[in-house]
């Protein structure tokens, strides 16, 4: 049985996980959709495909509980967002998965998923429960049959979260592989809107407290704002994702020891805390 997302953040919090991911090109799905089409291309070019591999695979382990990719999860994790979808997160209470079945359509256009777009954003601003009755059995049915459904979530996923987290670095003075793991980790989880749970508020106050990257070391502001991001995990402004987030707050402490002990994410790299231990190769 599919564990629910709840369940496995409250898992990475109390039992030791171990995983592997291949490092070698072609052996593992996901490395080769890295490096399919221009959307999959990180800044930095060819040289940074491994890379985005072992960064993608430390933030799947907090989001899904493996280091590879859940591109059939689906969970309403009763938090005002709808249902939840793929190790990204992508919600159906705003236009993520809409965006995802619109660029999968073009390649499959008679997916039985176009049914849900009028009941999407932004045709709709909300959906309700009944409108998307089929939607999860329809999800995982389709991720099944088609690899490309998977590919286009990778696309969007970049979009979104991968090219802008790692330019929110680069603009921040960050250049270590875990400063780049850690902004799109944070990118994935807090998002970048103006709100204070924020990728762009935990910068604002790193920097109201210490200064930017110059003013200290990239590994002091790191911790700096590692420890604030912990804090929004355990007290966030918002209500509706405060019991999913406290239970997630350890994925910080993974991401700090690996800051302390692998800053390049050479691998094999230990992701690990108290009652953690994920090695990604």
């Amino acid at each position: 049985m599919q564990k629910s997302r709840r369940d496995i953040l409250r898992l990475v919090g109390h039992i030791s996980l171990v995983s592997a991911v291949a490092a070698v090109a072609g052996t593992r799905a996901e490395a080769v959709e890295l490096e399919q089409g221009p959307a999959a291309t990180p800044p930095g070019g060819d040289a940074d495909h491994a890379l985005v591999r072992r960064i993608k695979a430390i933030s799947n382990v907090f989001e899904v509980g493996r280091a590879e990719p859940d591109f059939a999860y689906v969970e309403d994790l009763e938090d005002g967002r709808g249902f939840t979808v793929t190790q990204y997160g992508f919600c159906t209470y705003n236009s993520e998965v809409a965006e995802v079945i619109g660029r999968y359509a073009k390649d499959v256009p008679t997916t039985p998923l176009t049914r849900f777009l009028p009941h999407l954003p932004p045709v709709t601003m909300t959906a309700r429960k009944a409108e998307l009755a089929g939607f999860p059995t329809a999800w995982r049915k389709e991720v099944k049959a088609s690899e490309l459904l998977g590919r286009a979530c990778d696309a969007e996923a970049d979009r979104l979260y991968l090219r802008p987290a790692l330019a929110a670095a680069k603009a921040a003075g960050i250049h270590s592989a875990i400063g780049k793991a850690i902004f799109y980790d944070t990118w994935l989880q807090h998002g970048a809107s103006t709100d204070p749970d924020s990728l762009p508020s935990i910068l604002k106050r790193v920097n109201a407290k210490i200064g930017g990257v110059s003013d200290s070391s990239e590994a002091e502001f790191l911790r700096t704002f590692l420890a604030i991001r912990k804090s929004v995990l355990h007290e966030p402004a918002s209500r509706e994702t405060r019991e999913v987030w406290r239970a997630s707050a350890r994925r910080v402490e993974a991401l700090l020891n690996l800051l302390n002990s692998n800053p390049d994410l050479a691998p094999p790299i230990e992701v690990s805390n108290a009652d953690i231990h994920v090695v990604v190769l």
